[in-house]
Order: structure tokens, then C-alpha cells, then sequence
């Protein structure tokens, strides 16, 4: 009966699947830094002010992302409130359309069955699940990168002319809310997926020019709903900023965030598993034997984006894990198109993804259930680390109850027995197995372990800046970044513009007091005799200076 309800209603499933995963305990866990407090410290400060057509941080201009992510936070913050949860929740939204999305596709140019292969494949690998737990922008980004890329496919393979020209208008608007969520990429992004199409098809337009200016259009309407309104308000300074700083991000390593060329696909190799694992090789496939020319073009559209994309932010100097997410979309519908062909044909799986899958499977399993015993054997550990901040931080009591490192052994017990039923050829048994397996147990260690681990790093910091995020004073960092103190400080927009510069608060005349946060072994760089100790948790120190 339920599989028949399944087969009648499958929406009805796939909106609670995606709920269940992603939207509970969203706030059991700090924001981390620095993306996703700095984000959400964006949207914070968008309240405070009122002044929601500019984005700030600190109170001043933030040049480094347009509005429309923010927008969002700020209403799941006035309806739940300024919290952890209200921050991540529009990325869990999204992550509920993204499953009804791609289950629509498979099932519309395919069938169900790869429909809910797909599904299992986005919520069962690891960073393709967990960003939609995040408060970062680029799920929606990708979110809109991918639909761009869509509109470009049925254009190509559509013949209805009325139906092209709402495709294309389909398109601008895609592109339009992709660059005022993260800038000027998007276009380019999308540009190149078309460029790379005409390259392997001779050149020949799919489009006219006429879809040109639909879309061309459009963008620039919907982008100027944002740019062009900044320029009118406070003149092209602000638009050349912006440009500059996207150069800058290509051309130069931002904040220490310089990797080697193969940082991206290492990444996702390991990022993605296990559908990475399983869609090797069919990113590169050429030859297509059983699908019909739309299905063919609908597969050579996901791996132009994903070689685009990875191609792409390979080249940039700089290099954040988020960066390449945009191949997470179609790397998961190649992987779910390979394992559905593994499953229907009954050909079996190479027996080196197998062992691959074992291998990483055991190498992840060893990384999950070691992290929890760091507690039990931090007394043997500390003798040998000579860095007074990391000595600390391991002494800070996480509250381990003892039994977290079954979650390692639990997780190598299913994908062996998953990996044994891929070996026996009992394909739907081994694949169900291991991706529903994942998809459930990523939730349950985000809830359990991973908030004690946050007390080795950035927990104890955090606890000290809330208790004081009450009082009227200023509060900063010493000798490291963070956007924690603004966020978790509860930081008011300033009346005193010297209040941003650390050397006023630790030499000038404050009208109120100033709260340091410093890490245990930096303290001797940041004497002052009008500052005195205040508390000390983990690897980090507080420090106050009266008025």
C-alpha cells in the first residue's frame, strides 16, 4: 500500500524527506566562522539599521556580496528571531525546493525511479546535504546558476518559438536574482556554459537574437533592482568597489585563502562521497546508449556546468570549499544517472569504485568515531603539542558521554554491508542501503557530536561573548579575525566612528567599556595596563578596559 501511495502521491514523500533532513536542530550549533556568522551578521545589522538596501558589516559598507541571500535572513529573523536557527533556515527552504526540483526532472525526462536516485543522491553525500544545513548564500545561488542553465537546455531542444522566448525571459530572470545574491560570476558562469555548447556543436546558435535581448533584459532589470538603485543613491564609486573586489578575488588569494590548482576536485571527490566516487568516469562519457536525444542533451548540459564550474574556480586564486558547490547539482544527477543504469541494466559496478567506496568509507569511519575520543586521550596528546591556544582548547571539558565514537563504527558497519551487496550484485539493496544510510546519519552526528567538537574551537569564545552581549560597551578582537564578536556581542551601530579602530579602544578616551577577545597565547602582544582579566575559556581570553 505505501509503495503504491509512493508511486501515486511521490511529492507527498519527497517534502517530508526533505523537511525531516534538513530543517530540525538547525540551530543546535553555533554559527560557525567565518562565512556564516559573517552572513548572518549582514542580515543582523540590516534590522538594526533599517537601511536594507546596503549590505554592512561593522556598520559599514560591505562590498563583498549583494542583498538578496540577506534579505531572506532577515525575514526568517523577524519571524523566529536572531537566532542560529532563523539564519540557516532559508538554505533548508531552499534545500526542500532543490528535492522537489530535481525529482520533477528526473521523473519529467527520465523516470521516477532516477527521480528518486537523485533525491538520495543530494541528501546522501556528505557536503551536497550538509550545505543545506548552512547559512551560507550558495545553495540559492546555485540554485538560480542551475535553473539558468536549464532554460539554456529547453531552448535547445525546444521547437515551440513562443515557448523559447518565455524560456529566455525564464533565463534573465535566473541570472538577475543569481548576480544580486552573489555577483557578477553568475553571468559569467553561465556565459561560458554557453560558449563551451557552441564549441562542441560547431558553433551553430541554438538561440536567436532575439532571445538575446529577452534575456539580456530581463538580468539587467532584475540586477538593477539592487545595482542600479545603489548607483542612483550613492553615485559608481560603490559599483567600481564591488567590480574591484571580484577582480581581486580571481586574481589574488583573499584572506589567506590561496590553494594549489587541484584544490576544487579533491574537494569534491572527497566532499561529494560517495556519489563522486560513482560518477567518475561518466563525467567524462561521450557515448549514450540507451537515451533519447533530449535525455542526451539534458546529460551534456550537467557536465558543461559541472566542468564550467570546476574549471573555473580552479583558475580563481582564491579558494573557499563553497566555491565549486555549484557542481554539486550536476555531479549528483551524473551520479544518479550512472547508478540508475548500474541497477537497470544489471551490468554490476566496477569493482575499483567498490573498493574505492570501501576505502574512503573506512578512512571516513576512522575520522567520525576517532574525533569523539580526542576527550579520553587528550592527556596523552597535550605533552606532545607545543602551542599553549591548541593545549587549552583541547582542556576544555565538551561533555562526552562515552558512547559518541559508535557513530564511526556504526557508519563503517552499513557501508560494509552496503558495499557487500554492491559486490553480490544485489544493486537496489546496496545503493538504497548506503545513500538512505547516509541521508539519516548526518543529521543525528550534526546533533550529538559535532556541537562538542565546536567547544575545541571557536564554543568557548562564543559563551564568553554572549554573556556580555547585554552590557553597553564596545567589543573586539585582538590579533586574529573573526565576526563572531559582532554577531554574538550583539554589537549596536556605533554613535563614536573611533570605536572601529582598535587603537582607540586600547589607547584612546572611551565613553563606555571595551571587552577583548584574545587567544591565550597572544596576551604578551597586547599589554595594557588599563586592561585586566576578566575570564578565560579554552583557548581564548577575555579582557576588559573601564571607562
Amino acid at each position: 500500500m505505501i509503495k503504491n501511495l509512493i508511486a501515486k502521491y511521490p511529492y507527498w514523500f519527497v517534502t517530508p524527506w526533505a523537511v525531516m533532513l534538513f530543517i530540525p536542530f538547525l540551530g543546535n550549533v553555533h554559527l560557525f566562522d567565518w562565512d556564516e556568522i559573517n552572513f548572518a551578521e549582514n542580515a543582523r545589522e540590516m534590522l538594526l539599521t533599517g537601511n536594507y538596501q546596503q549590505v554592512q558589516i561593522n556598520f559599514q559598507p560591505f562590498w563583498e556580496k549583494p542583498p538578496l541571500f540577506f534579505w531572506l535572513q532577515t525575514i526568517s529573523f523577524k519571524i523566529f528571531g536572531i537566532n542560529e536557527f532563523a539564519a540557516r533556515l532559508p538554505n533548508a527552504l531552499v534545500g526542500v525546493v532543490v528535492l522537489n526540483v530535481v525529482f520533477y526532472l528526473g521523473k519529467k525526462y527520465f523516470d521516477t525511479k532516477l527521480a528518486w536516485i537523485w533525491v538520495l543522491c543530494i541528501t546522501g553525500s556528505f557536503t551536497p546535504h550538509l550545505y543545506y544545513k548552512s547559512g551560507i548564500i550558495d545553495p540559492i545561488y546555485n540554485l538560480f546558476i542551475s535553473g539558468t542553465v536549464y532554460q539554456f537546455f529547453l531552448i535547445a531542444t525546444g521547437s515551440d518559438a513562443k515557448r523559447k522566448n518565455l524560456n529566455a525571459l525564464y533565463a534573465g530572470l535566473f541570472i538577475g536574482a543569481a548576480i544580486i545574491t552573489k555577483g557578477p560570476a553568475a553571468l559569467l558562469v553561465c556565459l561560458l556554459c554557453v560558449l563551451v555548447y557552441l564549441a562542441l556543436h560547431k558553433f551553430k546558435p541554438f538561440f536567436t537574437f532575439k532571445h538575446i535581448i529577452i534575456c539580456a533584459i530581463t538580468a539587467l532589470l532584475v540586477s538593477a533592482t539592487w545595482f542600479g538603485l545603489e548607483v542612483i543613491k550613492n553615485g559608481p564609486t560603490f559599483l567600481l568597489e564591488f567590480i574591484l573586489y571580484q577582480i581581486d578575488l580571481f586574481k589574488n588569494p583573499v584572506a589567506g585563502h590561496g590553494q594549489p590548482f587541484w584544490y576544487h576536485p579533491i574537494v569534491l571527490l572527497l566532499g561529494c562521497f560517495p556519489i563522486s566516487i560513482f560518477a567518475l568516469n561518466a563525467l567524462f562519457k561521450r557515448k549514450f546508449a540507451h537515451d533519447n536525444e533530449v535525455q542526451i542533451q539534458f546529460f551534456k548540459w550537467s557536465q558543461i556546468l559541472f566542468w564550467v564550474v570546476l574549471i573555473l574556480f580552479s583558475i580563481v586564486k582564491t579558494k573557499i570549499v563553497h566555491y565549486s558547490s555549484a557542481c554539486y547539482l550536476p555531479l549528483s544527477f551524473i551520479a544518479a544517472h550512472t547508478i540508475y543504469n548500474y541497477v537497470f541494466d544489471k551490468k554490476g559496478v566496477e569493482k575499483w569504485k567498490l573498493v574505492a567506496v570501501y576505502i574512503f568509507g573506512l578512512l571516513l569511519s576512522i575520522a567520525l568515531g576517532v574525533l569523539p575520543l580526542i576527550d579520553l586521550f587528550k592527556e596523552s596528546i597535550i605533552p606532545f603539542i607545543d602551542d599553549d591556544f591548541a593545549v587549552a582548547s583541547l582542556s576544555v571539558n565538551a561533555n562526552w558521554q562515552g558512547l559518541e565514537f559508535i557513530m564511526g563504527f556504526i557508519f563503517l558497519s552499513i557501508t560494509s554491508i552496503a558495499v557487500f551487496y554492491l559486490f553480490r550484485n544485489e544493486l537496489q539493496k546496496g545503493f538504497y542501503t548506503l545513500l538512505v544510510f547516509i541521508s539519516l546519519f548526518l543529521p543525528i552526528y550534526l546533533l550529538w557530536v559535532v556541537p562538542k567538537i565546536e567547544q575545541y574551537s571557536q564554543g568557548p569564545a562564543i559563551d564568553m561573548l554572549q554573556k556580555i552581549s547585554h552590557e553597553d560597551c564596545y567589543i573586539t578582537t585582538l590579533g586574529y579575525k573573526s565576526y563572531a564578536h559582532y554577531f554574538y556581542g550583539n554589537v549596536k551601530p556605533y554613535t563614536n566612528d573611533s570605536a572601529r579602530d582598535n587603537n582607540w579602544l586600547k589607547e584612546g578616551k572611551i565613553d563606555k567599556p571595551v571587552y577583548f577577545l584574545l587567544h591565550l597565547n597572544d596576551t604578551q602582544n597586547h599589554t595594557n595596563p588599563q586592561m585586566h582579566w576578566i575570564e578565560t575559556q579554552g583557548g581564548f581570553m577575555l579582557m576588559k578596559r573601564e571607562r
